[in-house]
């Protein structure tokens, strides 16, 4: 299921252009402000396949919802935060979801907790749900589709008090085929919220990646590996990457469940560092960014 359709860049200001272009004079070719990107349209089958397969089944499964009767609202109670935030997020109610994280913000919780204790988890735990047929497809998209608005959402408060970044660009993505990309639109946030300059994917192709940090400057270029399935689309990937990019010292950045369960993907595929910790990732960055340039 894919988490994220809109890619974007922030804007920088002009002071932020300016520093750019007397670090590196190579940048000063690139249009500001920073564009926007959105999206190419899907092909008129799977449109078609979304209105006649998909979107039927959530509806049915909308009105096959159960009520929870209050036996089962009392065993709700011995579950764990993210359990009874998934239960939430699977129910038939799209309000009550959004109403857990309004009551948690009240009693004071940090938003950077609620992204990472609960929203993360949550999103790992239907991810188990799916594979173990503990649920239905359409039941996961749906609560997939209520983690990514309240991630929205949150993000609006959470950047209230965003950093004034120095003019650093970071394309955060998935490998092209692969689904989700939950993890890798989490990251993204915690990089707005440090001030950089972002784009995030997920890409129809290799093609469109390669061919977009061939004509755009990128410090750094992030993938999030939820599997092992595409690691050699993903070293090719790199390589390409490596070889158009138009920043010719490009740092690129390996994160998600596969990476963290093997750090060893960091060497064998080509990157040069992996981070496990989303709130860390904007400053390990800065840090890969100061390494390549001692390189040279």
């Amino acid at each position: 299921m894919t988490d994220v359709n809109e890619q974007s860049f922030s804007a920088v200001t002009t002071t932020d252009v300016v520093n750019a272009h007397q670090r590196n004079p190579r940048r000063k070719h690139i249009p500001a402000p920073i564009w926007r990107f959105r999206p190419t349209l899907p092909p008129i089958s799977v449109v078609k396949t979304i209105k006649t397969q998909i979107i039927p089944k959530i509806v049915l499964a909308l009105r096959k919802a159960p009520v929870a009767c209050p036996e089962e609202a009392a065993q709700q109670q011995n579950h764990s935060p993210v359990e009874r935030f998934a239960a939430l997020a699977l129910a038939s109610n799209d309000d009550a979801p959004f109403a857990y994280v309004e009551d948690l913000l009240g009693q004071g919780v940090p938003a950077e907790s609620i992204f990472l204790d609960l929203l993360a988890p949550t999103a790992r735990h239907f991810g188990s749900l799916w594979e173990s047929d503990a649920t239905d497809f359409a039941s996961v998209t749906l609560a997939m589709s209520r983690l990514q608005r309240i991630m929205r959402r949150l993000g609006e408060r959470f950047f209230d008090k965003a950093g004034q970044g120095s003019g650093e660009s970071v394309l955060l993505t998935i490998v092209p085929g692969e689904q989700h990309s939950f993890g890798s639109s989490m990251v993204a946030e915690f990089f707005r919220r440090a001030g950089w300059n972002l784009c995030t994917g997920p890409f129809s192709s290799h093609q469109e990646l390669t061919s977009l940090v061939h004509n755009h400057w990128f410090d750094i270029v992030g993938f999030s590996v939820s599997s092992d399935r595409r690691l050699d689309e993903l070293q090719k990937g790199i390589q390409n990457i490596r070889s158009d990019s138009r920043n010719k010292n490009v740092g690129i950045i390996l994160g998600g469940p596969a990476v963290i369960a093997q750090p060893g993907l960091v060497a064998s595929m080509g990157a040069d560092m992996m981070s496990a910790d989303a709130t860390a990732a904007p400053q390990q960055a800065l840090g890969l960014i100061e390494r390549m340039k001692s390189q040279n």
